[in-house]
């Protein structure tokens, strides 16, 4: 299979062509005021326009309200949102779109609960927890945590760099894999050195 690649926390126009450049599936924008990686919508917008096609855009959004997370996706019809806050499934199913749903995985995580309520998403993200964080904190998780209760397909993010990402796909049965900080220089500036390293290590895994 062909694993999908999402870098997310872009916050430039530049490092949203490089990472296409290099050929990621899709790109993150995080729409999160709390996060290192935010961004306005507006700009958000302005560098969309910039890309092909082909390039999946997804909105980050950390428990905003209906209103928000409907207007931006009116400002861009194309994006897919996340939701990595709180929100429940009838949340997430209000917007008439596909939609992503972020679950921060501990030992606590209920997979049982979670196929009944998220059936209809897309994609599940499966990220790390930490008391007080939605994410971002470039940490792994224990994915030994994941086994075969899930069915719904997912990508996994927390903590995936250069480093670990050939032992996590060969760990976990994976859509794909959303990084971040693996392949910063610094927070929201993407260094293009490690997103080849990373996009390269993915295609040769998947021959």
């Amino acid at each position: 299979m062909n694993h999908f690649i999402k870098i997310c926390g872009i916050t430039s126009k530049e490092d949203a062509l490089m990472v296409e450049a290099e050929g990621a599936d899709a790109i993150g924008f995080i729409l999160h005021e709390e996060s290192d990686r935010f961004i306005e919508i507006e700009k958000v917008a302005d560098i969309v326009e910039c890309l092909n096609n082909d390039l999946d855009i997804f909105l980050v959004f950390v428990n905003k309200e209906e209103e928000f997370v409907a207007n931006c996706l009116d400002k861009i019809p194309r994006a897919i949102p996340q939701f990595h806050g709180d929100e429940d499934a009838e949340f997430c199913s209000k917007f008439s779109v596909d939609f992503v749903k972020a679950v921060r995985v501990n030992a606590e995580t209920n997979f049982d609960n979670i196929n009944n309520c998220f059936a209809r998403a897309k994609l599940l993200l499966l990220d790390s927890f930490e008391e007080g964080s939605y994410g971002g904190t470039g940490k792994s998780f224990d994915w030994g945590l994941i086994g075969t209760q899930l069915k719904i397909p997912f990508l996994l993010a927390g903590g995936i760099d250069t480093i670990n990402v050939e032992k996590a796909l060969s760990s976990v049965s994976c859509e794909g894999v959303d990084v971040s900080s693996g392949v910063e220089s610094a927070p929201g500036k993407k260094d293009p050195i490690k997103v080849r390293d990373l996009i390269k290590k993915v295609r040769r895994f998947n021959v």
